[in-house]
């Protein structure tokens, strides 16, 4: 059998990596696109908003501000049902990978799909979630703008041939730069890329998210401006905080409660999904009835409230509660609890938007619902509202997503305060552990899991990522020239001619039958041939592509000689290190 050779399973050999120089330029060509790309997504949800809503023409839309609710009246029930109609037909018709939240999608293809993303996913995503959000959906722009990013840096990294490895760079590289420039949070959108998308964590692939994300934010700051997502100048002031000091016990329990809120929406939002893929009908009809629902409470909200409050990103919303527009504690846990069912119905039926900007507009209302009541009974502390609800906006981001370290600083770039990072640390640490123990898949990778997909939640991917596979390869193999006896004693035999590897088999004992000899697949099987420095992840990948089952590590792998062989690898080891990895976490 014709042995199946590294170069074979890849766009290119393992040692014709593309230069750091060259990576870099392409860096600052994502950054570039994903800062403008950036702009245009937030340009047409402000179109379909203002379309839709107003029955205006314009681009301009200041989420911040809450909708005017003078102009359809009770007509406005049918507005998102109207945004269902396009987005079903645009998701259906010509990406059905845009449906949902977008960050899943994209570690699928890091993990599962070479870091490839088709690039009509760009078109589609942007118009299906832009009309999503503009018709009112209970959703956030930043899973749209992430998967946006990434298929961009995908779409780079396949027009210059390179190395799966670098094209996630790419792709990382593309979803950090949309994220921090749609946010203006450079430090939030590189601890993205590192936190959920970088397989492996080191100098280089730092060096080419950095320079994405740094090109991104300095172009958004030129088209969106250059202030935080949340201008509120009490929260700017030096000496806002935490006085005193025993006030930070009170974050443990309320991010014991965040824990539980953000379990609970990791979990509501497959419930949902899954119930409305039971209904008869078909996706049209689905996601109608579910953005029909989501226009009655919203038509009811603008009744009896006043303001719609529950459409759209929801920022509005959540700066009425930084700035203490809001604060009756039970309408507050009234505006949780209708948030979070307006986005399962939103989601759950088939429309395209995140989840990042729901969580905030949860952990907001949450957190100044909690903040009022420690303040009726511990006056002293003399703890803000907006403490509790800039935490509680950490926690839930955090604790659902798994990027914990993105969310605080994130929140901290987002609102202008870096005062308040004490509580903040404590309430979403709590949040993340207690979710993890109740679901120790997040909201992202729930969705893979479903799938049947494993994929590691956080960085828990690094210790693999770290292992080179000379860490965990065996020296349990013979090498034999054709036509010898086979040996007695289990492990690999590689068959030579001339020196030179013609087959590999592996030879075990049966355990269903540990009478009889030793047993072989009764074939030479599909093997690859690796160097000694080459990544765990990167040989995993290679296994899989070329449906092999055997690594042969070698000290030149080019040149096919049996002699160069140093070890193999088989599921036995790879199966131990995935132990290990288990053991650490």
């Amino acid at each position: 059998m014709r042995p199946i050779s590294v170069i074979e399973g890849d766009l290119m050999p393992e040692n014709e990596n593309r230069s750091i120089v060259l990576l870099c330029v392409l860096a600052v060509f994502v950054g570039i696109i994903g800062g403008v790309g950036a702009w245009v997504f937030r340009m047409l949800i402000g179109f379909f908003h203002n379309l839709l809503f107003l029955k205006q023409f314009s681009f301009h839309y200041d989420a911040n501000i809450h909708t005017p609710t003078d102009v359809w009246g009770a007509w406005v029930i049918l507005v998102p049902v109207v945004g269902a109609v396009g987005v079903a037909w645009l998701v259906k018709t010509f990406a059905p990978e845009a449906k949902g939240h977008g960050v899943p999608e994209v570690m699928d293809a890091v993990y599962y799909n070479e870091g490839r993303i088709r690039p009509v996913v760009v078109i589609v995503k942007s118009l299906a979630s832009a009309l999503s959000i503009g018709s009112g959906g209970a959703i956030g722009r930043e899973g749209p703008i992430i998967q946006i990013g990434a298929t961009f840096g995908s779409m780079v990294g396949s027009w210059v041939a390179m190395p799966t490895r670098q094209r996630v760079i790419l792709m990382a590289a593309g979803a950090g730069a949309g994220i921090a420039a749609t946010f203006n949070a450079p430090l939030g959108g590189v601890l993205f890329a590192v936190e959920l998308l970088l397989v492996s964590v080191n100098a280089f692939s730092i060096v080419i998210v950095s320079i994405a994300t740094v090109v991104a934010t300095y172009i958004g700051r030129l088209l969106l401006g250059a202030y935080p997502s949340f201008e509120v100048p009490a929260l700017q002031i030096p000496d806002f905080g935490i006085s005193p000091a025993w006030g930070l016990i009170l974050f443990i329990p309320f991010g014991l409660i965040c824990g539980l809120a953000g379990t609970l929406f990791v979990r509501a939002i497959y419930w949902a999904e899954d119930r409305f893929d039971a209904m008869p009908g078909n996706y049209y009809s689905r996601h109608m009835l579910g953005m029909l629902i989501v226009g009655i409470m919203i038509y009811l909200m603008q009744r009896y409230a006043g303001e719609y409050y529950l459409e759209g990103v929801g920022y509005a919303t959540i700066l009425d509660v930084l700035t203490n527009a809001l604060s009756d504690p039970w309408f507050l846990l009234l505006l949780f609890a209708l948030k979070l069912v307006a986005t399962c119905l939103t989601l759950g039926s088939g429309a395209s938007g995140g989840v990042f900007s729901p969580s905030l507009y949860m952990g907001a209302t949450l957190g100044a619902a909690f903040g009022t009541i420690v303040q009726s009974v511990f006056p002293e502390t003399g703890i803000g509202i907006p403490v509790f609800a800039i935490a509680g906006m950490a926690a839930m981001v955090g604790s659902t997503t798994g990027a914990i370290f993105t969310a605080i600083v994130m929140l901290a770039e987002m609102t202008g305060d870096y005062n308040t990072a004490l509580p903040t640390i404590l309430c979403a640490t709590t949040a993340y552990a207690l979710r993890r123990k109740l679901s120790p898949a997040s909201i992202y990778t729930l969705k893979l899991n479903r799938r049947g997909h494993a994929v590691p939640e956080g960085m828990n991917s690094a210790f693999l990522a770290a292992k080179q596979i000379k860490d965990i390869m065996t020296r349990n193999f013979t090498a034999l020239p054709e036509g010898d006896a086979a040996p007695d004693s289990p492990g690999i035999v590689i068959w030579t001619r001339e020196g030179r590897i013609t087959a590999a088999e592996r030879r075990f004992v049966d355990r269903g039958r540990p009478e009889e000899a030793l047993t072989s697949v009764g074939a030479p099987e599909h093997y690859v041939i690796v160097t000694e420095t080459a990544g765990m992840v990167d040989v995993l990948q290679k296994l899989r592509q070329n449906g092999a089952d055997i690594a042969l590590v070698s000290t030149a792998p080019d040149a096919g000689i049996a002699e160069d062989i140093v070890g193999v690898v088989t599921v036995t080891e790879i199966s131990n290190a995935l132990k290990d990895a288990a053991i650490l976490q």
